[in-house]
């Protein structure tokens, strides 16, 4: 076990003693309540360590037994001197721990408050070196996220803050990088960063940490910039700030999409926005036509155009380009909704592609947020604030990441991350700092494992923005297929005519037995008893015999047959997509070629969905995978025939 592992084991281990403290003492019945006390013990902690405050005597670092009869009272003196420091005010002068800050312990709870200091005192110290290193360990991101994160079950919205550091080290390298090839390998001489949903600063922090080990690079040059609408985020960011020396930052709270918060006097001076915003908080019409155009340049007129909410990850991509200046990057984490849906989504990626870049679209395993209670597919946009007719972009890079050198599993009902495999976004990282753009082709293949890809600009904004659409499997084996000397490439939709979306008009006979995804077993095989016992709740397609079902839901277990021929009406799930030959090969040989390897795998690639088990493609996707067409005389031709006969 590395030494990384030992410190996230003890971590974990004095969160599970803390959560018992607190449970046997019975003294804070409220979670938020506990929560709080913690983190004012936390800063007092972190104000001794940085040398804010004095240090003597340290209930920390010695024996606690000379100090048994007075800790509360030496604990409340210097939380007094800590909530007074000018690191811990919001912007308007009050403290960041409220208008009368004092600790709730009381006189009698000198022994739990001992056992309060020990727990967290020893398990910060192991924390502290490793958070001097090369690579960020956020301290209140990874050993206490989840401890807030449990005691904010019952608000979602307030619980997605939790980054894995992983992700965050990433997307903080992306940006870095750009800005030093931008200048030369130089900072401007004032870089301003923002968060717009700051959470505990992660990205904040991680990003002046990465400048602090950069050679020639000086913090100086770097302005913080964070907002948060929840007052605890606000404590623990400027805490995570001042863990890490940082010197010029400005955290408030606020909401960062409605108008009237310190954030509006940024607009168009930004140069980074970072930021893993809430999804799925809902705005009115009226927020959205209150806040504008200045802050919501794309989505500022929805209002007049739809009658339901806005989910607030969207907002938070309009919002953020209209914070960043001219030749200003985002990199912003967003759920698959977002690249992939209809409705508003798609009325911003319409909007968005004439008045920016998209530089790059990186998939997220579903454990990257594991740890946060949710597996939902996310992705991470990178965006170029810049015309995109001037600019001319040959491509996008394209990237599929599927390991973060972690698996969460569940202890005692406590999600556990647990170090485990390696981190395959630093290979994606390396990939995408080759400075190539790909200016010939429709796709250059960087990666195969991790999949990265350039794809052509064009082709990428105006169809499909879904990662997976564009993986390296797909692409080889459509190379495979071309370069083979025994097949013709031919796209499915010109050897067959879609039937289902015709079918739904047509009125299915009472007396019909229905074909289930369920029934289609292995290689084409149907399962024929349990269809003709089989009583759907909801009519299905009509077809008929000869015809080809191909299941649109889970590609990844394949599932085509040809409809047998039973002297009885049939109907199939509008699962399935219903096909009729329209060329010179009869339905078995088509069957048999959506079943070969290499058809599978670019059927793999084209679905779509949040998550592995609603995965489906379309049929527009569909009807672009190519299928290997044997050539006439060719001995592929001759397999094939003695394959469906």
């Amino acid at each position: 076990m590395s030494v990384l592992e030992q410190t996230y084991k003890k971590l974990y281990g004095s969160l599970s003693s803390l959560r018992e403290e607190f449970h046997k003492s019975g003294r804070f019945d409220d979670s938020n309540a506990k929560l709080d006390e913690v983190v004012k013990i936390i800063a007092i902690y972190v104000a001794e360590k940085r040398g804010l405050i004095s240090n003597s005597p340290s209930l920390f670092q010695t024996s606690l037994e000379p100090f048994s009869n007075s800790i509360i009272e030496i604990l409340q003196n210097k939380f007094q001197e800590t909530a007074q420091l000018s690191c811990y005010r919001n912007q308007d002068g009050s403290s960041i721990f409220g208008t009368n800050p004092q600790l709730l312990l009381h006189e009698t709870d000198n022994l739990f408050a001992q056992k309060l200091l020990s727990l967290i005192g020893h398990s910060l110290e192991d924390a502290f070196l490793h958070a001097e290193g090369d690579k960020s360990f956020d301290i209140l991101n990874e050993a206490f996220g989840h401890f807030v994160r449990d005691n904010f079950r019952s608000n979602i919205e307030d619980a997605q803050y939790m980054t894995p550091p992983e992700v965050v080290d990433f997307m903080v390298e992306v940006a870095l990088s750009y800005i030093l090839r931008e200048n030369n390998g130089r900072l401007p001489e004032t870089l301003r960063v923002l968060d717009p949903a700051c959470g505990v600063g992660s990205f904040l922090t991680a990003f002046y940490k990465r400048v602090a080990k950069t050679k020639g690079s000086r913090t100086t040059h770097v302005k913080l910039y964070g907002q948060d609408k929840v007052d605890r985020m606000v404590r623990l960011c400027k805490m995570n700030l001042i863990l890490f020396y940082a010197a010029d930052y400005h955290i408030t709270i606020g909401n960062s999409i409605l108008p009237g918060s310190f954030l509006d006097r940024l607009n168009g001076k930004i140069d980074i926005v970072l930021s893993n915003p809430p999804f799925n908080a809902k705005f009115s019409n009226r927020d959205i036509a209150q806040t504008g155009r200045e802050n919501l340049p794309l989505l500022h007129d929805l209002g007049q155009s739809i009658g339901t909410n806005v989910d607030s990850e969207l907002l938070f991509i309009d919002r953020s380009l209209s914070f960043l200046k001219e030749g200003g990057h985002l990199l912003i984490i967003v759920p698959d909704s977002v690249i992939s849906a209809k409705g508003t989504a798609q009325i911003l990626r319409e909007r968005l592609k004439h008045k920016a870049i998209v530089k790059a679209i990186i998939e997220l395993p579903s454990v990257a947020f594991a740890q946060a209670g949710t597996r939902t597919k996310t992705a991470i946009l990178h965006i170029l604030k810049r015309d995109p007719v001037k600019a001319e972009p040959s491509d996008i890079f394209i990237a599929k990441s599927e390991l973060l050198g972690f698996e969460v599993n569940s202890k005692k009902g406590v999600p556990i991350k647990i170090k485990k495999g390696v981190n395959d976004l630093e290979d994606i990282s390396q990939c995408y700092k080759i400075d190539d753009p790909n200016k010939n082709g429709q796709y250059r293949i960087l990666c195969s494992k991790p999949s990265c890809l350039r794809v052509d600009y064009s082709e990428v904004i105006n169809t499909t923005w879904t990662p997976n659409h564009y993986s390296a499997e797909r692409f080889q084996s459509v190379i495979s297929i071309e370069q083979h000397e025994d097949y013709h490439a031919v796209l499915l939709s010109d050897l067959v005519e879609f039937l289902s979306k015709k079918r739904k008009r047509d009125i299915c006979p009472p007396e019909s037995k229905c074909i289930s995804v369920l029934h289609v077993i292995g290689e084409g095989m149907l399962d024929v008893n349990s269809m003709l016992d089989y009583s759907p709740k909801t009519p299905g397609l009509r077809c008929y015999p000869g015809e080809i079902l191909l299941s649109k839901i889970n590609p990844r277990i394949p599932r085509v047959l040809v409809v047998p021929n039973f002297g009885i009406p049939l109907t199939c799930s509008t699962e399935f997509e219903i096909m009729k030959p329209a060329g010179d090969l009869d339905s078995y040989s088509v069957a048999f070629l959506l079943l070969i390897d290499l058809v599978q795998a670019q059927i793999r690639s084209l679905t779509s969905g949040t998550s592995a088990s609603h995965n489906r493609i379309r049929t527009r996707d569909l009807a672009r995978v190519k299928i290997p067409v044997p050539k006439s005389n060719s001995e592929a031709k001759k397999r094939l025939y003695y394959s469906v006969n």
